[in-house]
């Protein structure tokens, strides 16, 4: 059979079907058709990622109008402020933007002293060298995990004969994190070491990294109460300051950690005021307490007096004075004892030193993204009661609300992943292509062995043969694909004998 005959027979099927099935199979054949439409553009759309994201407006249209210069295909998103580019040319279109001095924040490191110039002075040498030095640090920072962009600051003293009269060298750094990420304590440090072992004359208090939000990053650097891990000096009232924030930042991360596990990343955000009482008091108590009988002396006397005495008195002692004397014709006693006792007494003294930092009242607030389900705020709270050791003798208190929480920066990442199409949902495309196919294929053979039951030849039982016999008579005559059922017995019968009257006169 040749293509000729294929098309007719096809053409005469398609004929013969009804005008629902027609209006069905059309129907099922467009879906399919847009569905592999869809499927192959999304299969050839190149991958894009990311080039450049949070541009200025200026700084986007040069890069865009450069882009278009050079014919590369290119997205827009995040409102203009993030370029995308075919993944696989993402390098190569960077190279060539940094050759034409278009990347945002890329500078000139120690290769600007690859040429020289004739002439310059020592002052444009030390700016040059501030440059090139600020440079490369930020190019060292942008290496560290989590560091989306970072900017350099330095303050380098010019040299002089007299020490008193240099200046102090300082770093001021500026980090931009990626959507969701933060940076650990001993990334800060290796940041802050890092600056330190850079610039000649620096000193690590004098090193200030902070984010984009303020946030100073190496703060916990600079305890010398030993919380955190560098021991830098500062005034008592500073001092002070840095062990009450250490203090509240260990309560924070409590409950937020606590609140993480339960509720999910970022649906919580706590902040904790603390009073502490930095005074020293000192209590010194002496106690005097018995001790060991070290000597004892014990005196006892006894005596009688037979002779007469005067009225005792003040009178008869007094010179001129005479009183007549009383006589007694009896006799007196007496007994006289004396104890002496020394002992050796012992003394207890205690001092009772109060540490500093005596905390006099917590002020806890916590806010809750809306969204999250079933939430019950008296049992947040209760949670929080718990964890920061609540005190309501101490007047503490807590402030458990709900507020919509701005999304914008962990949202980012996720809506530049959605540009692209995942693995999964290739699969699921794949598998619904292949799914319509099958349909398809399975609703043509439905309708071809419909067609073919149809067109079977049926075997008519003649009265008076046998089924043998009329299936034999029928296969000797050409086959009929379609006999009407018939209406009347007796109209066959008389069809039959007008049609084959010698087999009706033989039986």
């Amino acid at each position: 059979m040749n293509f000729r005959d294929l098309l007719d027979k096809v053409k005469q099927r398609w004929q013969e079907t009804s005008q629902n099935r027609k209006a069905l199979i059309i129907l099922v054949s467009a879906v399919i058709l847009a569905g592999l439409v869809y499927l192959g553009a999304t299969l050839t759309r190149p991958s894009y990622a990311l080039l450049l994201g949070d541009l200025e407006p200026k700084d986007a249209g040069d890069i865009v109008a450069q882009l278009e210069s050079q014919k590369v295909p290119y997205q827009l998103t995040n409102q203009g402020t993030t370029i995308l580019v075919p993944k696989e040319q993402v390098d190569e279109i960077r190279v060539k933007l940094a050759s034409d001095g278009l990347l945002t924040g890329v500078g000139h490191g120690f290769e600007l002293f690859d040429k020289s110039k004739f002439g310059e002075t020592d002052f444009e040498q030390q700016i040059a060298y501030q440059r090139a030095l600020q440079e490369e640090l930020r190019r060292t920072i942008t290496k560290v995990e989590g560091v989306d962009q970072a900017r350099v600051h330095l303050v380098i003293p010019q040299k002089s004969v007299f020490i008193e009269e240099e200046g102090t060298a300082s770093a001021s750094v500026v980090i931009k994190l990626k959507p969701a990420a933060k940076l650990k304590p001993e990334q800060v440090k290796g940041l802050n070491d890092l600056i330190v072992g850079s610039v000649e004359g620096l000193k690590a208090e004098n090193v200030h990294i902070i984010d984009t939000e303020g946030n100073v990053l190496n703060e916990f650097l600079k305890d010398p109460a030993g919380i955190g891990s560098g021991g830098f000096a500062g005034t008592a009232v500073e001092r002070q300051q840095q062990i009450r924030r250490a203090f509240e930042k260990e309560l924070e991360n409590r409950v937020q950690t606590m609140l993480a596990k339960v509720m999910g990343p970022n649906k919580a955000v706590a902040m904790v005021t603390a009073e502490l009482d930095f005074n020293q008091q000192q209590t010194n108590t002496t106690e005097v307490v018995p001790g060991q009988i070290v000597s004892e002396r014990s005196t006892k006397e006894n005596g009688s007096d037979g002779n007469g005495g005067g009225v005792p008195g003040s009178t008869t002692q007094m010179p001129g004075q005479s009183i007549p004397g009383q006589v007694t014709n009896g006799q007196s006693s007496y007994t006289k004892s004396d104890d002496i006792k020394n002992y050796q007494h012992g003394t207890k003294v205690e001092s009772v030193v109060q540490a500093p930092g005596k905390v006099l009242k917590l002020s806890t607030a916590v806010v809750l993204d809306e969204s999250i389900k079933n939430l019950d705020r008296a049992q947040v709270e209760r949670i929080v009661t718990a964890a920061i050791g609540f005190d309501q003798q101490r007047g503490d208190q807590i402030t458990v609300s709900t507020m919509t929480f701005d999304r914008s920066q962990y949202d980012l990442g996720q809506d530049l992943e959605k540009t692209q199409p995942g693995n999964e949902q290739l699969y699921m495309m794949i598998a619904a292509a292949a799914g319509g196919i099958l349909f398809l294929l399975a609703l043509i053979i439905f309708f071809i062995r419909r067609r073919k039951k149809k067109t079977e030849p049926q075997i008519i039982e003649t009265p008076g043969l046998p089924v043998d016999e009329a299936a034999k008579t029928e296969e000797e005559e050409e086959p009929v694909w379609e006999i009407p059922p018939p209406k009347d017995k007796q109209k066959q019968l008389k069809d039959l004998a007008e049609d084959r009257p010698d087999d009706v006169a033989r039986y």
